[in-house]
């Protein structure tokens, strides 16, 4: 019997040991994915090209509803035409639903906030929900390796 429970006492410090990882630092990963996020948002609300482009890993793959399937290269394409639209101005915005992290792989559930402004004129707004799955590399850095996104429709 006394074995039986010194077994089950050791499965269970396994198990949880496991997971003490992962929630010791959910904590941190919220303030460090907020970090990552606030400053891709603001280099991109700067026109920052490349800058931009720096979250993406090269190896990523990228699905938004409405679109083909974009890799590196087309985002970074996309990123550089818009911002080299004069009348035109971008505003993103963010809110962060969820972390879901194991190692060095992260999942981030986001909603993006899109303002369009031509000439200083509020043209158009836009809600994204997405999922990023990013990677940590060799050095450290957190980049995305897939995402899926799609928008919202107004109900205005």
């Amino acid at each position: 019997m006394q074995l039986r429970i010194l077994q089950l006492m050791i499965i269970m410090l396994t198990v949880l040991s496991a997971f003490s990882p992962g929630y010791a630092d959910a904590s941190n990963d919220e303030v460090n994915f907020q970090k990552l996020f606030t400053e891709w948002t603001n280099a991109f609300n700067q026109k920052q090209y490349p800058k931009v482009c720096h979250l993406f890993a090269k190896s990523v793959h990228a699905d938004y509803q409405g679109s083909s399937q974009k890799n590196y290269a087309k985002i970074c394409e996309g990123f550089r035409k818009i911002f080299q639209e004069k009348e035109m101005t971008y505003h993103n915005d963010f809110k962060i639903h969820h972390i879901y992290r194991s190692d060095d792989l992260a999942a981030v559930r986001i909603t993006w906030y899109l303002n369009i402004y031509k000439n200083g004129k509020h043209m158009s707004f836009i809600q994204e929900e997405g999922l990023d799955i990013f990677q940590r590399q060799t050095n450290k850095k957190w980049e995305i390796i897939n995402f899926i996104a799609y928008p919202v429709l107004s109900t205005q």
